[in-house]
Protein backbone atom coordinates (compact mmCIF):
# COMPACT_ATOMS: atom_id res chain seq x y z
CA UNK A 1 0.00 0.00 0.00
CA UNK A 2 3.06 2.60 0.94
CA UNK A 3 4.28 1.71 -2.53
CA UNK A 4 1.32 2.23 -4.55
CA UNK A 5 0.98 6.13 -2.33
CA UNK A 6 4.37 6.34 -3.33
CA UNK A 7 3.53 5.79 -7.46
CA UNK A 8 0.49 8.44 -7.39
CA UNK A 9 2.34 10.90 -5.15
CA UNK A 10 4.77 10.60 -7.87
CA UNK A 11 2.88 10.78 -10.71
CA UNK A 12 0.87 13.79 -9.04
CA UNK A 13 3.93 15.57 -8.95
CA UNK A 14 5.09 14.73 -12.77
CA UNK A 15 1.78 15.73 -13.81
CA UNK A 16 1.42 19.06 -11.94
CA UNK A 17 5.20 19.79 -13.48
CA UNK A 18 4.23 19.00 -16.82
CA UNK A 19 1.13 21.43 -16.49
CA UNK A 20 3.08 23.90 -15.48
CA UNK A 21 6.00 23.90 -18.20
CA UNK A 22 2.59 24.36 -20.56
CA UNK A 23 1.94 27.52 -18.68
CA UNK A 24 5.06 29.26 -19.39
CA UNK A 25 4.98 32.85 -20.48
CA UNK A 26 8.09 32.59 -22.41
CA UNK A 27 6.99 30.03 -24.21
CA UNK A 28 3.99 31.83 -25.30
CA UNK A 29 5.13 35.18 -25.84
CA UNK A 30 8.43 34.72 -27.95
CA UNK A 31 8.49 36.55 -31.43
CA UNK A 32 9.13 34.35 -34.39
CA UNK A 33 13.18 33.69 -34.56
CA UNK A 34 13.89 35.30 -37.99
CA UNK A 35 15.59 33.01 -40.54
CA UNK A 36 19.57 33.07 -39.99
CA UNK A 37 21.86 33.44 -42.82
CA UNK A 38 22.86 29.93 -43.29
CA UNK A 39 18.97 29.36 -43.69
CA UNK A 40 18.74 32.52 -45.96
CA UNK A 41 21.45 30.83 -48.47
CA UNK A 42 19.67 27.48 -48.30
CA UNK A 43 16.70 28.63 -49.08
CA UNK A 44 17.77 30.17 -52.00
CA UNK A 45 20.14 27.96 -53.47
CA UNK A 46 17.44 25.44 -53.35
CA UNK A 47 15.28 28.02 -55.77
CA UNK A 48 18.48 28.31 -57.86
CA UNK A 49 18.26 24.34 -57.76
CA UNK A 50 14.40 24.44 -59.08
CA UNK A 51 14.76 27.20 -61.63
CA UNK A 52 17.64 25.49 -63.24
CA UNK A 53 15.42 21.94 -63.19
CA UNK A 54 12.15 23.24 -64.03
CA UNK A 55 13.05 26.27 -66.36
CA UNK A 56 12.59 29.98 -65.88
CA UNK A 57 8.98 30.33 -66.79
CA UNK A 58 7.37 27.97 -64.23
CA UNK A 59 10.17 28.87 -61.92
CA UNK A 60 9.19 32.48 -61.86
CA UNK A 61 5.57 31.50 -61.18
CA UNK A 62 6.47 29.63 -58.21
CA UNK A 63 8.26 32.19 -56.42
CA UNK A 64 5.39 34.58 -57.28
CA UNK A 65 3.02 31.97 -55.75
CA UNK A 66 1.72 33.16 -52.40
CA UNK A 67 1.25 29.69 -51.52
CA UNK A 68 3.98 28.14 -52.86
CA UNK A 69 7.11 26.57 -51.02
CA UNK A 70 9.13 29.51 -51.84
CA UNK A 71 7.18 32.15 -50.15
CA UNK A 72 7.22 31.45 -46.48
CA UNK A 73 6.58 34.67 -44.61
CA UNK A 74 9.82 36.82 -44.60
CA UNK A 75 11.78 34.25 -46.23
CA UNK A 76 10.76 34.67 -49.91
CA UNK A 77 12.34 34.47 -53.22
CA UNK A 78 12.73 37.37 -55.32
CA UNK A 79 14.10 37.41 -59.22
CA UNK A 80 15.69 40.16 -60.72
CA UNK A 81 16.88 40.26 -64.49
CA UNK A 82 20.77 42.15 -64.61
CA UNK A 83 18.83 45.70 -65.54
CA UNK A 84 16.94 45.46 -62.61
CA UNK A 85 13.72 44.69 -63.86
CA UNK A 86 11.59 42.69 -61.19
CA UNK A 87 10.62 39.11 -62.66
CA UNK A 88 8.97 37.88 -59.45
CA UNK A 89 8.84 38.51 -55.92
CA UNK A 90 7.06 36.57 -53.71
CA UNK A 91 7.06 39.46 -50.59
CA UNK A 92 5.24 41.60 -52.93
CA UNK A 93 4.08 40.43 -56.38
CA UNK A 94 2.90 44.05 -57.60
CA UNK A 95 6.75 45.03 -58.03
CA UNK A 96 6.83 41.76 -61.14
CA UNK A 97 7.64 44.01 -64.12
CA UNK A 98 8.87 47.29 -62.13
CA UNK A 99 12.36 48.20 -62.71
CA UNK A 100 14.02 49.47 -59.86
CA UNK A 101 17.65 49.73 -61.28
CA UNK A 102 17.65 53.28 -59.55
CA UNK A 103 16.03 52.50 -56.38
CA UNK A 104 17.68 53.89 -52.77
CA UNK A 105 16.96 52.44 -49.88
CA UNK A 106 16.38 55.72 -46.86
CA UNK A 107 19.71 55.42 -46.45
CA UNK A 108 20.72 55.85 -50.02
CA UNK A 109 22.45 52.01 -51.11
CA UNK A 110 20.99 51.53 -54.29
CA UNK A 111 20.15 48.33 -53.40
CA UNK A 112 19.31 46.86 -57.06
CA UNK A 113 22.45 47.66 -58.00
CA UNK A 114 24.27 46.43 -55.12
CA UNK A 115 22.81 43.51 -55.39
CA UNK A 116 23.40 42.52 -58.95
CA UNK A 117 27.31 43.43 -58.32
CA UNK A 118 26.99 40.70 -55.98
CA UNK A 119 24.93 38.40 -57.77
CA UNK A 120 27.78 38.85 -61.08
CA UNK A 121 30.43 38.21 -58.24
CA UNK A 122 29.32 34.45 -57.25
CA UNK A 123 26.89 35.70 -54.70
CA UNK A 124 26.69 37.53 -51.81
CA UNK A 125 25.17 39.53 -48.96
CA UNK A 126 24.32 43.22 -48.78
CA UNK A 127 22.59 45.30 -45.74
CA UNK A 128 19.81 47.48 -46.19
CA UNK A 129 16.14 49.26 -44.98
CA UNK A 130 13.51 47.53 -46.89
CA UNK A 131 9.68 46.83 -46.41
CA UNK A 132 9.13 43.37 -44.03
CA UNK A 133 5.43 42.00 -45.50
CA UNK A 134 5.33 40.63 -42.47
CA UNK A 135 5.37 43.70 -40.11
CA UNK A 136 4.40 46.34 -43.25
CA UNK A 137 7.19 48.08 -41.24
CA UNK A 138 10.60 49.30 -43.67
CA UNK A 139 13.49 47.73 -41.74
CA UNK A 140 16.74 46.68 -41.92
CA UNK A 141 17.15 43.67 -43.86
CA UNK A 142 20.33 41.85 -44.68
CA UNK A 143 19.51 40.33 -48.37
CA UNK A 144 21.12 37.38 -50.23
CA UNK A 145 21.48 37.55 -54.30
CA UNK A 146 23.15 34.63 -56.22
CA UNK A 147 23.13 34.41 -60.01
CA UNK A 148 20.75 31.52 -61.98
CA UNK A 149 22.77 32.78 -64.97
CA UNK A 150 24.06 35.29 -67.67
CA UNK A 151 20.33 36.51 -67.67
CA UNK A 152 19.18 36.79 -64.24
CA UNK A 153 19.64 36.16 -60.40
CA UNK A 154 17.56 35.47 -57.42
CA UNK A 155 17.73 36.90 -54.01
CA UNK A 156 15.69 36.46 -50.31
CA UNK A 157 16.37 38.15 -47.08
CA UNK A 158 16.42 38.05 -43.26
CA UNK A 159 15.12 40.76 -40.92
CA UNK A 160 17.53 40.23 -37.99
CA UNK A 161 16.00 41.55 -34.52
CA UNK A 162 17.36 44.64 -33.04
Amino acid sequence: MKKLLAVIALLTILVIGLVGCGNSKSQTSQEPVPPTKEEVVSFVNRAVEYARENGKEKALAEFTDQSGEFVQGELYIYAYDYSGTVLAHGGNPSLVGQNLNNMEDANGVKVIQELINLARQGGGWLSYLWDNPTTQKNEPKLGYAIGVDDTWWLGSGTYPQN
